[in-house]
């Protein structure tokens, strides 16, 4: 595996490591300090873009990430200064998704946002190159690049049409099982936080699980019967901070099954420290309102229980009842373990209190267990 300098905010760096080290084999790290305040035009100020440049000396890695959203003119100018590939944060998720990426659909989805995030960089390359200011070692001039940036718009055009044939299927295929009597449950929430063990969990499957980000590129969905419910549970890709519209986009589909969904299972990483528990808590509730999932009833699922003691998962959830918005959602907050099977049926009969069922939720119970917020309307 390739060598790589990662350019990244204390703040972000961890979660930055994680992602690069999942698609290379050596990460080395030049930190920012949190206050950093990018240039408007290259981003990196000669200060620091001197402390890159000594990293790269010896030719050691083949690329630079910078852990943040750069603009065309940032790749260019640093490409030019660097003289090595520059990518942004965008880049580095998508490198990640398409490690994970098997079914055809997400291998398009993929190549969909990647195009899209290229597209206006192409465009200021083409402009650069008829200014004779185009980065040197890049190789082709500007016919070339209006040759390329033409293949790119050809091929965005194809994938769009695909994707949009594949996305009608999956309508109808939801629209069948809804007619037929099924509820939809999506399972959602922070990457890493146990989406798909519970899943395995919930339905028998062994879909692939691991410790890397965003192992989750495609759904699935499989039909459980829960004393008499038929629920449809679906695994979903893993939320991210300041999810890129590139990828919100490209994934629309995916995200669609979460919005539609009858109730959603929002599973939190119950071992992450309070700090962090919060920043992802209001993170996956900002992305479930973008996406439209209002209304219908939540589950704050506090996951891990088997690494935490119980004074913790009651801290944790107070800080979930206080930044669950009520008024948004129906929601109950449960503490369970994926991996150890704890709590499940506490999990499956929230379930069916919220979607209608006739046994209802009690008001206390096991250690992991508490209802709040308003009461559920039936649904499905």
């Amino acid at each position: 595996m390739s060598s790589v300098l990662l350019v990244a905010r204390e703040r972000d760096l961890a979660e930055a490591l994680e992602l690069a080290r999942t698609v290379h084999g050596s990460v080395e790290v030049v930190r920012l300090p949190d206050r950093y305040r990018a240039s408007t035009s290259t981003y990196l100020t000669p200060k620091w873009l001197e402390v890159v440049r000594r990293e790269l000396e010896g030719g050691r890695y083949e690329k630079v990430y910078v852990y943040d959203t750069l603009s065309p003119r940032h790749v260019s100018h640093l490409m030019k200064e660097l003289r090595v590939p520059v990518e942004d944060r965008v880049m580095l998720i998508l490198a990640v998704l398409a490690e994970h990426a098997g079914s055809r659909e997400a291998k398009m989805q993929i190549e969909m946002a990647r195009l899209r995030h290229q597209i206006p960089l192409l465009r200021d390359w083409i402009n650069r190159a008829k200014l004779g200011e185009l980065p040197g070692f890049l190789g082709p001039g500007g016919y070339a690049l209006d040759a390329y940036y033409a293949h790119v718009r050809k091929r965005m055009s194809r994938l769009r049409r695909e994707l949009e044939r594949l996305r009608r299927i999956r309508e109808r295929e939801r629209a069948r099982r809804e007619e037929a009597g099924l509820v939809h449950v999506a399972i959602a929430g922070y990457t890493n936080a146990g989406k798909t063990t519970l899943f395995n969990a919930l339905t028998g499957e062994s879909r692939a699980t691991g410790p890397e980000l965003l192992t989750t590129t495609s759904t699935k969905a499989k039909m459980v019967p829960i004393d008499g419910l038929r629920a449809v549970f679906i695994d979903t890709i893993g939320f991210i901070r300041d999810i890129p519209p590139e990828i919100v986009e490209a994934f629309y589909a995916t995200l669609r099954e979460i919005s539609s969904a009858s109730a959603v299972v929002l599973i939190m990483d119950a071992s992450d420290g309070e700090d962090v528990f919060r920043v992802k808590l209001r993170e996956s509730l900002k992305i479930l309102t973008n996406i439209g999932y209002v209304g219908k009833p939540l589950l704050v699922t506090l996951n891990k229980l088997d690494l935490v003691d119980s004074s913790r998962i009651a801290r944790l959830r107070e800080l979930a009842e206080s930044e669950v918005r009520s008024d948004l959602w129906p929601y109950r907050v449960i503490g369970i373990s994926a991996l150890r099977r704890v709590n499940l049926d506490s999990l499956k009969s929230a379930l069916l209190d919220v979607l209608g069922n006739a046994r209802a939720l009690p008001q206390t119970g096991g250690p992991g267990e508490r209802a709040a917020g308003p009461r559920a309307s039936p649904a499905g």
